[in-house]
C-alpha cells in the first residue's frame, strides 16, 4: 500500500454566464481571492411572529406507544422507522428502514410495547416482529399471505387484526396460538385495537363498518360483548372510518375518527362522553391514524399530515405537542441563517454581514452585524438576538444599506471584480414600492450591489418581490413556504453570488503516486452548473522522474461502461450486494435520497439513474436523457491509494524496540498464512469522488470494479437536481481521503464468539462532504462489506450509526445527554484524515483511528475542537474524546447556577453582573451547557448591548453551574481540520512504546501532544506551543505539522499559520509565521508550560539546547498554503502572497522557501508563478510541486511544464521519522 500525495494544477478555460454553482474551485486564482460580500437582509416586522408550518422531525406518523419510562415511540409511515422522544419531547433516537429483515418492515400500520418489547404488525410485509426498544431483533411470525394491521397485547397473548374478519393470537414469542374467525356483523376491517389496563376486554376500530367493536378476553378466546352504531356520520358518536382506539384507567374507551377529523370519547358502555378535534393545519387534526393512552391516563394521537403527535389529558384538553409547527416565521428564518453561516462552503467564497430591517426607527433598521472576514461568525452569534414587531420599510432599509457600503466600511467592495449582494427575507408587503425599486436600480447600476428578494411564506407568487430581483439585477424572485425551502433558497442564492466571481481558469487536482514505474495522477475540470469532470491516468515513469506514456485513463473507460452494467453498492437498506443502488430497490431509496421532499417515483429513479451515469437532466441539452454522462466526478481533496495483495513486512530486526513495531506483532498473530491467503489479490486503485462514490478501480487495466456509496451521504444527493433547464449542481461527496491497514480483530462482533483474523479495513472520512467517517472490509474485493458508518448532525443534534449489517441507530442530545461510546457530538466536517493505529487499553491491543474532529468555519463553537480515538474493533464506537481547549481571551466571568427541580428557561444576565456590553470589541460565550440548546437576546444601541438575557431551549438541570464569559471580538472559534501526526515504534526506534504519540495542530495556533502509549496515563495532554493566535493576526494552522529527527536527536516540528480559507485577505494587522520547534522530552510524556516565540530564535541566531525552536515571520500578509515537506536537513514552505489591495484582483505570488531544519535559515526563496503552490513531493532526489495558477518561465533551478514545476533536491543528511499513516511497509 502506497500513499499518493497531492499536486494542484490548472487548465486554462472561459466561464460563462454566473448561475448557481454546488462548490467552489479553490481559491488563490485571481479574482476567486476576493470573497463577495453578502448583507443578509431580515425582516423583523409584526407579522414574521406568525407561526409557520415547517420542517420537522417527525413525517407522517401513523401510530403511537410509550414505554416503562414514558418514553414517546412514533411510527413513521412512509419512512418505515420509529422515532424515540423522551417525556419532555426532546428527540432521542430512531431505528428501522424498508425491508424484509427482522428488525426492517414495509409500510407497518400499528404497533404495541408491552414490557418494553415493541410488537409491530408488519403490514407489507405479512408478518409480526418483536423488538428491543433500540430496534434490535428478538422474533418473527409470517402471517400466511395475511396483511397484519392492528395489534394489542396483554399479559399472555399478542392480538393481530387484519383487513378482514379475523384475529390472529399469538404468543410473546410470536407462535401462532390459533385464528379466530369473527362474525362478519361484528368485524369487517381491524384498522387499530387495543386493550384495556386489565387485560380482559379488546376494543377494535373497524374502517369498513364505522364502528367499535369490544370483545372480552378469556384466555385465547375472544366473545363479542357490544359496539356502537355503524352509521357514517358525522354526528356525536358516530364515525367516519375509525381508527384506533384506546382505554384510560377508568375504562373509558376513546376512538379517532378520520374523517371527522377528531377523537371521540366513551364510557365503558360505549355512551358517547366528549370530543375534540376537527380539520386544520395547526390546532386541530388532519387525518388523525393512531393513537395510544399511557398508564397515567395520557392520551397521545398522531397527526398524519400535521407531522405531529398531539397530548391530551382524558378531559380532552391538549397539553403537548410533539413535531408540527410549533415556531414563527422569524424562529425559521434566524435557524436557517445560523445554518447558511456554518455551511463552509458558502463562507469559504463570501463575508458575511447582518442588517434587520422593520420601521423607520433607527433600534429596528439597523447594521447588526458588519460584513468581515469573521462575520459569518459574528452573524452566528447575533442572529438570535433580533425580535419581531412593528412595520415593513424597505426603502428605508436599502437606502441605509446603500450609505453602508458606499461610506467605506466593506472592503474591497468597489473594485473590478468586486460581487456585492443583498439577500432581502420577508413575508408579506412593504410600503412605498415604486421608491424601493428606484433605490434598487441605483443600487444595481450605480454601485455594483444586486439584490436578491426572498419571499418567505407568502403563500404564493408576489409582484412586488418579482419587480424587486429584475431591478436589483437577479432577474427572479426566491419563495420559500417553510424552513427547508429557505434554506434551500437562501444557499442558491449565495451560490450564485459566489459562482459570480469566478471569471478566471479552471482548476484540476492531481493526486500522484509511485508504484513501481507507473505514477497514478487524477484531475479534473471544472463545469458550471453541471457535475465537475474527474480523470484518473496511470503513466508510465521515465527513469529520470518525468511523465512517459498514459497507460489508461478510467473516466474513458467508465464512460465506455453502460450505466446498468456498472456495479454500485450502498449499505442502509435490506438489499445487499454491490449492485443494490439501482431503481429496483426505489421504495427504500427514496425516503433515504429525499428526506426532506416528498419525490415521486419518477424523481427517486431519476436520480438513482444519473448517479448511475444517465443524463436524465439532459445536461448538454440535446434532448436525450438516455444517453451516458461523463461518470467519473471530481476527485478533489481525496487522495488515492493503491491496494494490492498484503505486503506488511514480517521480517524480523535488531531494533531495540522491534517487539513495539507492527512487524512484530504480525510474526506473532501469523500474519504470514494471510499474506499467503492473498497473494493474488487483484491489485486496486480506491478514489473518492465528488458525485459520492468511492471507486474501486483495477490497476491494471483502469475499469471500475465498483463503486460504493456511504449511507452519511444518501441526504447529499436531493441538492443534485436543478430548477433550471439541463443544469445539475455538484456536490461534494467522498471528499476525505480513505486510508486503509491490514488488521487482526473480530469482525462479527454480533455473534458472541471472539474469533479474530487478520482482515484489510479500508476508513475514510467525507471531508468537505459532511460530519462522517465510514469503514469498509475489503478483504475480499469481490464482496466488501461496510463495517460501520457515522454521522453528526449538529443542528437537529442527533448521531447516526449504522452497524456491520447496515442497522441505522439514531442518537438525540437535544437534552444534553449521549452514551459515551457514541458521543460523536463535536465532529465537523471531517477535513482530518483517520489514521490507523495499536494502542495498549487495559493491556490489550486495540486497533483504532485517531483522527480530529473537523472543521467547524471558524463558526460553530460546538463542533470540531476534540481528538477522536475511534474502536475499530467495535463498529467504530468511542473509545475516548479527548478535549482540546477552546482558549477564549476571556475578560470577565458571570457565574450562577439553577435550583434544584428547576424549570426556568429564562436568565436575566443583569442580575449576575452582566449589565451590557460593547459589540464591536466584545462577544458572549457561554459553557457549562453541554448541549443545552441557548440563545442571548438583548437590546442594540448603537454598538452597546443591554437587557441580555440568556434563554435555553429547554429548562437546564437543576443544581447546574453555568459561566457566561464576555471574550475579545477577535477569538478564533476552535476546530482540528488538520490531519494528526502519529509518531509510532513503526517510525523511529526512539518510540520504545506501544500505540502512539500524537501531535495535533488546531486552528487556535496551538500544538498540543497526546499520549496513546503504554507509558505513563493514556490520553494524557499538554500543549507544547501557542501561537498566540487571533482572527486579526490571522495566524490559524490548517495543516499538520511534519516531523524529523534531527542529528541532536530531537523530534522537531514543522508547521506554518495562514487562513487558506481567505486567502486574499490581508490588513496591516495579519502576521503569519512559520515554525520549527523541537519536543525534547521525546519518546516520553511530560507536561509542560506551553511555549511560545519567546523561547525562540530567528535567523541569523540558531537555538541552542535550551531554546523551543525558531521562527520566521512572513511579510505582507503571506499564508502557508499546504504541509510542510522536510528533506534531510531542509523542510519546504509553500507560500502565498495575496497583491496589494489596489491591485486585489490579480492573482498573487506562488512563492517556495526553504529552510534548514535546525536553525531555521533560509536556503531557498523562489518566486514560482502567480497562484497557490501545492505541498512539495520528494521522491528520489526529484522534487515535484503544483501551482493552481501560472509558472513562470525560467524559474532558476526548476523547469515547468504546463503547471508542474521540478527539481533537483539539494538537501544534505539522513534526518526524517515515519509519521503514521496508512503505509504497511517501515
Amino acid at each position: 500500500m502506497v500513499r499518493l500525495s497531492k499536486i494542484i494544477f490548472f487548465f486554462v478555460f472561459s466561464l460563462l454566464a454566473s448561475q448557481a454553482n454546488a462548490k467552489n474551485p479553490p481559491p488563490g486564482t485571481g479574482t476567486s481571492d476576493v470573497p463577495a460580500n453578502i448583507l443578509i437582509m431580515l425582516d423583523n416586522s409584526g407579522s414574521m411572529s406568525s407561526k409557520l408550518y415547517s420542517s420537522v422531525q417527525i413525517y407522517y406518523p401513523l401510530d403511537v406507544a410509550t414505554d416503562s419510562a414514558g418514553n414517546v415511540y412514533v411510527l413513521e409511515y412512509y419512512n418505515n422507522r420509529i422515532l424515540v422522544f423522551d417525556s419532555s419531547g426532546n428527540y432521542k433516537r430512531a431505528f428501522g428502514g424498508y425491508g424484509n429483515n427482522c428488525s426492517r418492515w414495509r409500510f407497518a400500520r400499528q404497533f404495541v410495547i408491552y414490557n418494553d418489547v415493541i410488537y409491530i404488525a408488519d403490514t407489507y410485509g405479512g408478518a409480526v416482529k418483536s423488538l428491543t426498544l433500540t430496534g434490535q431483533c428478538k422474533d418473527i411470525w409470517f402471517a400466511g399471505g395475511q396483511y397484519p394491521h392492528a395489534i394489542a397485547a396483554n399479559s399472555n397473548y399478542i392480538f393481530v387484526g387484519h383487513p378482514r374478519n379475523a384475529i390472529s393470537i399469538l404468543d410473546h414469542r410470536l407462535n401462532q396460538r390459533t385464528n379466530r374467525s369473527i362474525d362478519t356483523n361484528y368485524l369487517s376491517y381491524s384498522w387499530g385495537m387495543s386493550i384495556n389496563p386489565a387485560g380482559n376486554k379488546l376494543a377494535i376500530a373497524d374502517y369498513n363498518k364505522n364502528h367499535v367493536v369490544e370483545f372480552s378476553i378469556s384466555g385465547d378466546q375472544l366473545t363479542y360483548a357490544q359496539k356502537t352504531s355503524s352509521t357514517y356520520s358525522s354526528g356525536n358518536g358516530y364515525y367516519r372510518r375509525p381508527t384506533d382506539t384506546g382505554y384510560d384507567s377508568s375504562g373509558n374507551i376513546y376512538a379517532l375518527d378520520l374523517y371527522n377529523h377528531r377523537i371521540q370519547k366513551k364510557n365503558s358502555s360505549l355512551a358517547y362522553q366528549a370530543k375534540t378535534g376537527s380539520y386544520s393545519t395547526s390546532s386541530g387534526f388532519r387525518y388523525p391514524y393512531g393513537m395510544h393512552i399511557d398508564g397515567s391516563d395520557n392520551i397521545y394521537v398522531t397527526d398524519f399530515y400535521n407531522f405531529a403527535v398531539r397530548k391530551y389529558n382524558t378531559s380532552l384538553s391538549e397539553t403537548a405537542t410533539y413535531g408540527g409547527g410549533g415556531g414563527t416565521r422569524l424562529d425559521a428564518a434566524k435557524k436557517v441563517i445560523k445554518k447558511i453561516v456554518s455551511n463552509t462552503d458558502l463562507t469559504s467564497g463570501a463575508n458575511f454581514g447582518l442588517m434587520e430591517w422593520g420601521s423607520t426607527m433607527s433600534h429596528r433598521t439597523r447594521i447588526r452585524v458588519k460584513i468581515s472576514d469573521t462575520g459569518a461568525q459574528e452573524v452566528y452569534n447575533d442572529v438570535d438576538k433580533i425580535t419581531a414587531s412593528g412595520g415593513t420599510n424597505l426603502n428605508n432599509a436599502l437606502n441605509r444599506a446603500r450609505d453602508y457600503f458606499t461610506s467605506g466600511q466593506v472592503a474591497n467592495w468597489n473594485l473590478s471584480c468586486s460581487m456585492n449582494y443583498l439577500i432581502v427575507i420577508s413575508d408579506g408587503y412593504w410600503s412605498s414600492h415604486s421608491s424601493v425599486l428606484l433605490i434598487a436600480d441605483i443600487l444595481n447600476n450605480s454601485n455594483n450591489i444586486k439584490t436578491f428578494a426572498v419571499g418567505f411564506a407568502l403563500g404564493g407568487a408576489n409582484n412586488n418581490y418579482k419587480t424587486l430581483a429584475e431591478k436589483g439585477g437577479t432577474t427572479s424572485p426566491l419563495y420559500a413556504s417553510n424552513e427547508t425551502e429557505l434554506l434551500a433558497k437562501l444557499t442558491d442564492a449565495i451560490k450564485q453570488a459566489i459562482s459570480g466571481r469566478l471569471t478566471f481558469t479552471t482548476p484540476a487536482v492531481m493526486s500522484d503516486v509511485q508504484k513501481g514505474d507507473f505514477v497514478y495522477q487524477s484531475t479534473f475540470e471544472y463545469e458550471k452548473n453541471k457535475q465537475w469532470k474527474g480523470s484518473l491516468k496511470k503513466y508510465k515513469l521515465n527513469s529520470n522522474g518525468s511523465f512517459g506514456a498514459v497507460q489508461w485513463d478510467a473516466a474513458d473507460k467508465l464512460n465506455d461502461k453502460s450505466a446498468s452494467s456498472r456495479k454500485i453498492w450502498t449499505a442502509g437498506i435490506s438489499s445487499t450486494g454491490t449492485n443494490n443502488f439501482t431503481t429496483t430497490n426505489r421504495d427504500e431509496l427514496k425516503p433515504l435520497l429525499f428526506p426532506s421532499q416528498s419525490p415521486t417515483d419518477t424523481q427517486v429513479e431519476n436520480l438513482i439513474n444519473f448517479i448511475r451515469g444517465v443524463d436524465v437532466y439532459d445536461q448538454d441539452a440535446d434532448n436525450n436523457k438516455t444517453e451516458s454522462i461523463h461518470k467519473l466526478a471530481d476527485i478533489y481533496h481525496s487522495n488515492l491509494i493503491v491496494v494490492g495483495p498484503p505486503e506488511g513486512s514480517t521480517t524480523s530486526s535488531n531494533s531495540l524496540n522491534f517487539d513495539k513495531t507492527d512487524t512484530a506483532y504480525r510474526i506473532n498473530n501469523n500474519y504470514q498464512n494471510f499474506k499467503n491467503d492473498n497473494k493474488n489479490r487483484t491489485e486496486l486503485i480506491y478514489a473518492g469522488a465528488n458525485n459520492g462514490i468511492l471507486h474501486a478501480i483495477k490497476t491494471s487495466d483502469g475499469e471500475e470494479l465498483w463503486g460504493f456509496i456511504p449511507p452519511i451521504l444518501h441526504n447529499n444527493f436531493e441538492r443534485i437536481p436543478s430548477a433550471k433547464a439541463n443544469s445539475t449542481n455538484p456536490i461534494y461527496g467522498v471528499d476525505g481521503s480513505p486510508v486503509v491497514k491490514d488488521i487482526y480483530f473480530d469482525d462479527t462482533p454480533n455473534d458472541n464468539v471472539n474469533n479474530p483474523r487478520w482482515r484489510t479495513v479500508l476508513v475514510s472520512g467525507l471531508g468537505a462532504g459532511g460530519n462522517g467517517i465510514f469503514a469498509l472490509d475489503v478483504t475480499d474485493i469481490n464482496n466488501p462489506k461496510q463495517l460501520f458508518a457515522i454521522k453528526n448532525d449538529p443542528t437537529n443534534k442527533v448521531v447516526t450509526h449504522w452497524d456491520n449489517d447496515g442497522f441505522k441507530n439514531e442518537f438525540g442530545y437535544a437534552s444534553g445527554g449521549i452514551d459515551a461510546n457514541i458521543d460523536y457530538r463535536k465532529l465537523g466536517e471531517t477535513w482530518s484524515t483517520p489514521r490507523i493505529i495499536r494502542i495498549k487499553v487495559s493491556g490489550i491491543d486495540k486497533w483504532v483511528a485517531v483522527f480530529g474532529a473537523g472543521y467547524n468555519g471558524t463558526v460553530n463553537p460546538d463542533v470540531g475542537s476534540a481528538v477522536f480515538v475511534m474502536d475499530l474493533e467495535d463498529e467504530g464506537r468511542l473509545l475516548k474524546k479527548i478535549e482540546i481547549e477552546d482558549q477564549a481571551n476571556v475578560m470577565r466571568n458571570y457565574v450562577f447556577g439553577t435550583v434544584s427541580n428547576n424549570t426556568q428557561t429564562e436568565f436575566n444576565l443583569s442580575n449576575y453582573g452582566l449589565q451590557s456590553y460593547n459589540t464591536s470589541c466584545c462577544k458572549l460565550r457561554l459553557s457549562g451547557h453541554g448541549d443545552l440548546g441557548y440563545r442571548f437576546t438583548g437590546d442594540l444601541n448603537g454598538d452597546t448591548m443591554r437587557n441580555i438575557k440568556l434563554i435555553f431551549d429547554q429548562a437546564p438541570p437543576g443544581r447546574t453551574n453555568f459561566t457566561v464569559s464576555l471574550v475579545n471580538k477577535t477569538d478564533i472559534v476552535n476546530s482540528i481540520p488538520a490531519d494528526i501526526s502519529l509518531v509510532t515504534a513503526n517510525g523511529t526506534d526512539k518510540a520504545n512504546y506501544n500505540g502512539a504519540i500524537a501531535y495535533v495542530a488546531d486552528l487556535e495556533g496551538k500544538v498540543t501532544k497526546i499520549n496513546l502509549t503504554d507509558k505513563g496515563t493514556l490520553y494524557d495532554k499538554t500543549t507544547l506551543f501557542n501561537a498566540q493566535s487571533t482572527s486579526d493576526n490571522g495566524r490559524y494552522i490548517y495543516t499538520r505539522p511534519n516531523i524529523t529527527i534531527n542529528n541532536d536527536n530531537n523530534l522537531w516540528l514543522y508547521f506554518g499559520t495562514g487562513n487558506t480559507q481567505k486567502l486574499q485577505e490581508q490588513s496591516s494587522n495579519i502576521q503569519n509565521r512559520l515554525y520549527g520547534i523541537k519536543d525534547t522530552n521525546f519518546p516520553n510524556f511530560t507536561s509542560v508550560s506551553p511555549g511560545d516565540i519567546s523561547r525562540c530564535k530567528t535567523a541569523p541566531n540558531c537555538p541552542g539546547s535550551s531554546d523551543l525552536g525558531w521562527y520566521v515571520n512572513l511579510q505582507n500578509a503571506q499564508k502557508l498554503t499546504a504541509e510542510p515537506t522536510v528533506d534531510k536537513n531542509r523542510v519546504y514552505f509553500p507560500i502565498y502572497e495575496p497583491t496589494k489591495s489596489a491591485n486585489a484582483c490579480n492573482t498573487g505570488k506562488a512563492i517556495l522557501t526553504g529552510y534548514d531544519t535546525k536553525c531555521g535559515n533560509s536556503v531557498l526563496n523562489v518566486n514560482m508563478g502567480t497562484g497557490v503552490l501545492s505541498k512539495v513531493v520528494v521522491q528520489g532526489d526529484n522534487l515535484y510541486v503544483g501551482i493552481a495558477g501560472e509558472a513562470n518561465k525560467n524559474i532558476s533551478g526548476f523547469t515547468s511544464s504546463e503547471n508542474l514545476i521540478t527539481g533537483k533536491s539539494e538537501a544534505k543528511g539522513t534526518g526524517k521519522v515515519q509519521i503514521e499513516a496508512w503505509r504497511e511497509i517501515f
